[in-house]
């Protein structure tokens, strides 16, 4: 018996804005993913994450300004969406604003548990504080959280964005 194997001219490739923004910020195509992502938050497709990527995006363009308020956007289309609150706790350790990047790590750790990258920048955070017990058990965590993402996506059952 022989193994058939899926033709290439069958698979589905990027069709969205949203989509073909994901493929583009892959590719570094920041200008580009930045105008995509605008017209799928324009669209009203998956606004937030849209809005997050942009900002995302712009950070890559060192444009942090533009970064901030995109993250607030998405913020606004979805008071809970981790990724954006995670860019904005990024936003505040970096600026030495510890008590701010704490309350947004916190809300994006509130919002989903299981986003590792939360759970990440959350130990960059308490180590920094000189918590380092707290530090290395988040750490653990998000390492744990960021494996079984990893096998959910290979089995189907999740995908991040």
């Amino acid at each position: 018996m022989s193994m058939r194997m899926e033709s290439s001219g069958s698979r589905k490739g990027p069709t969205t804005p949203f989509e073909l923004g994901l493929k583009a910020l892959a590719d570094r195509q920041y200008d580009l993913a930045v105008k995509l992502f605008s017209d799928a938050a324009d669209a009203g497709v998956r606004r937030a994450e849209a809005l997050s990527k942009r900002g995302v995006c712009r950070l890559h363009m060192e444009d942090r300004r533009s970064a901030e308020a995109d993250f607030e956007a998405a913020l606004q289309a979805d008071p809970r969406h981790a990724p954006a609150l995670t860019n904005l706790g990024n936003l505040a350790l970096e600026d030495g604003r510890l008590a701010e990047a704490r309350a947004r790590y916190e809300a994006a750790i509130s919002a989903d548990p299981d986003y590792a990258l939360a759970h990440h920048n959350f130990a960059v955070l308490l180590k920094r504080e000189g918590k380092v017990g707290d530090s290395v058990r988040e750490l653990r965590l998000a390492a744990k959280l960021e494996a079984g993402s990893f096998w959910d996506f290979l089995s189907g059952r999740r995908r991040r964005t």
